[in-house]
C-alpha cells in the first residue's frame, strides 16, 4: 500500500514540475499551432505527415501560414521543446544575426556530411569561413570562367540530342553539367577525370536527404541508441562508405599532382595547377590547410569537400531546372532575356568576366526564381539565452526556425509578391527596404559562402542554353515535398526546339 501511495504522490509531483516548467506557457509566449497533446506535443503530427513523404511539406505550410495569420510567429512543441517558426523579416534577420549555431537536428547529419562549413558551431564555422574564403575570392572565381563556357557548350551539345523530341526531363542533363562543372573548377580535376563524381554521387546525396529528413520528424529515432539499432543506421553507412570511395581518390590524386608541380610558377591553367600563392581552388586550399599548416586532417578535407559538392550541385541543380521552368511557363521573359544574351554576346562568342556584369536582365530573373522557387525553405538555429522580440519571448534552449519562404513572398514586396516579375529587380524603389526580405542564398552574416559561384555558373549557362533554344515548360505543374531541401515529386519537364 505504502508503495502505491508513493507512486501516486511521485507522479502527482512530477505532472505539476512537467506542467509548470515545460508544458505551462511563459508569459509573453508565441502562439501554440492547434492539434498538441499533453507532454508529446506536436510529435505524433510531425511523425503522421512524415509517413506520408510528401505530406510533411503541406504540414509546414500549415504552420507557417499560421504564424503569417499570427503576427508572423508561431510555435510548436515536441515534448518539452519548443521550436518558433519566423516569418517576419525584421524578427529572422536579428535571429539570424545573434544565433548563429545551427539547430539540433542539423547535427543527424554529422556522420555523413561531417562538422564542416554548413554543419559546425559557431566558433568552429567563424575560423572555418575565415579561412576557406580565398577560395571563394572573386580572383579565383575569374579564373573559372573559361571553364564554365567550355562546360556550358557541353552541356548544350547533349541537350541539342534532345531537342525536337518533346517533354524531358531535365533533372538528369544538369546534375550532371554541373557535377562536371565542380570537377573541374572547386576540384582541379583535368577533363579525364572529371566524371570521378558523376549522377551515382548525386543519388547518394538525395538518399541521404531523405534519412536525415526522416530522423528529424520521428523523435523516436532521436536517441543515438534507437537510431543505431535501425534500418535507417545500416543504410546511412552504406551511403557514408560510398561517398568515402568515391572522394578519397580525388583528394589523393590532387595531392600528388600539387606535388609533381609545387615548383611550377605562373602557370597558365590555374585551374588545373594552382599550388602557390594565397588564393587557391578549393580542394588545394584544403590540402594546403591540412599539408603545410595542419589545420585540417585527412577526414576533415572529405568533410569540407562533400559538405560543398554536395551542397552546390543540390542546390544549384534545382535553381537551374527551376529557371528553365519558369523561362518555359512565361514566354514574354524567356524572349527579353534572349534578346539580352544576343546584344551582349554578339558573333556567338563566348562570354568573359566583363560580359558578366552585362546580364542585368538574366541576373534579375535568376533572382526572382530563388526567390520564389527556392530550394532551401528555411534555416533553423539554437536559442541558448532567452530572447525578447517586440511582441514575444523566445525561451532559451528552444529552436527558431527561419521561413525563407515566406520572408521570400512578405508583403514587404507589395501586392504581387507571389507573383514572378524579374522586372521588380531593375528598380530598387520597388524592392523592400530590409534586404533580408530576399533569402535567396539564406539570410544574416550565416549566408551561402559560394554564391558568386553559384550566379557566375547561372548566367554562363542560362547565356548558352538559351540563344541555342527555345524553351517550353509549365513550372506550375511541378508539386513539391521536403527532403532537407525542397524537392519536387513530378518530373522538371521541358521542350526544347532549335532557335533558327
Amino acid at each position: 500500500m505504502l508503495v502505491l501511495e508513493l507512486a501516486v504522490i511521485f507522479s502527482v509531483v512530477f505532472a505539476v514540475w512537467w506542467y509548470i516548467y515545460y508544458w505551462k506557457l511563459p508569459p509573453r509566449s508565441p502562439p501554440v499551432y492547434p492539434g498538441a497533446l499533453p507532454i508529446i506535443g506536436h510529435a505524433h503530427e510531425l511523425f503522421r505527415h512524415m509517413i506520408g513523404r510528401n505530406d510533411i511539406w503541406n504540414y509546414l505550410r500549415k504552420v507557417c501560414e499560421y504564424a503569417i495569420e499570427n503576427e508572423r510567429i508561431s510555435s510548436l512543441r515536441v515534448g518539452p521543446h519548443f521550436v518558433y517558426v519566423l516569418t517576419d523579416p525584421e524578427d529572422a534577420t536579428f535571429i539570424a544575426n545573434t544565433c548563429f549555431d545551427k539547430a539540433f537536428v542539423y547535427k543527424f547529419g554529422n556522420d555523413f556530411i561531417g562538422t564542416g562549413l554548413l554543419l559546425s558551431d559557431a566558433a568552429e564555422w567563424k575560423v572555418q569561413r575565415k579561412l576557406l574564403n580565398p577560395a571563394f575570392s572573386q580572383t579565383v572565381m575569374n579564373t573559372y570562367v573559361d571553364e564554365f563556357n567550355v562546360q556550358a557548350q557541353y552541356f548544350v551539345k547533349r541537350l541539342t540530342v534532345l531537342a525536337g523530341k518533346g517533354p524531358i526531363n531535365i533533372q538528369e542533363c544538369v546534375t550532371s553539367f554541373l557535377l562536371a562543372l565542380l570537377c573541374r573548377t572547386f576540384l582541379g580535376l583535368a577533363p579525364e577525370d572529371q566524371n570521378m563524381i558523376d549522377n551515382g554521387y548525386a543519388e547518394v546525396i538525395d538518399e541521404f536527404a531523405k534519412v536525415v529528413t526522416e530522423r528529424s520528424f520521428n523523435v523516436m529515432l532521436y536517441p543515438s541508441f534507437i537510431y543505431n539499432r535501425s534500418a535507417l543506421r545500416r543504410k546511412e553507412q552504406g551511403l557514408i562508405r560510398t561517398v568515402n570511395n568515391i572522394l578519397n581518390p580525388i583528394i589523393r590524386k590532387r595531392r600528388s599532382i600539387i606535388k609533381e608541380t609545387y615548383y611550377i610558377k605562373n602557370c597558365d591553367e590555374y585551374s588545373q595547377t594552382s599550388v602557390t600563392g594565397k588564393y587557391k581552388l578549393l580542394l588545394d586550399l584544403l590540402i594546403h590547410l591540412a599539408d603545410e599548416q595542419g589545420v585540417f586532417t585527412e577526414d576533415e578535407i572529405r568533410v569540407q569537400l562533400n559538405t560543398f559538392v554536395a551542397a552546390a550541385n543540390d542546390t544549384t541543380t534545382s535553381v537551374l531546372q527551376n529557371i528553365l521552368l519558369a523561362l518555359g511557363s512565361h514566354p514574354q521573359v524567356q524572349e527579353r532575356l534572349y534578346k539580352e544574351v544576343q546584344e551582349v554576346f554578339k558573333n556567338n562568342k563566348d562570354l568573359d568576366k566583363n560580359d558578366l556584369t552585362k546580364l542585368v536582365y538574366t541576373k534579375a530573373v535568376i533572382k526572382e526564381v530563388l526567390r520564389l522557387y527556392n530550394p532551401a525553405p528555411w534555416v533553423a538555429r539554437r536559442i541558448h539565452t532567452d530572447i525578447e522580440l517586440p511582441k514575444y519571448t523566445l525561451r532559451a534552449g528552444s529552436t527558431c526556425v527561419l521561413s525563407l519562404y515566406d520572408l521570400n513572398r512578405h508583403s514587404s514586396w507589395g501586392p504581387d509578391a507571389k507573383e514572378f516579375k524579374p522586372e521588380r529587380w531593375l528598380n530598387p524603389d520597388t524592392l523592400p527596404e530590409n534586404p533580408n526580405a530576399f533569402a535567396g542564398f539564406s539570410i544574416g552574416k550565416r549566408n551561402c559562402i559560394g554564391k558568386e559561384y553559384a550566379m557566375m555558373t547561372l548566367k554562363t549557362s542560362l547565356a548558352h542554353i538559351v540563344r541555342k533554344f527555345h524553351i517550353s515548360g509549365d513550372i506550375n505543374n511541378l508539386k513539391w515535398t521536403f527532403e532537407a531541401l525542397l524537392k519536387p515529386t513530378t518530373p522538371a519537364l521541358v521542350t526544347l526546339t532549335l532557335r533558327s
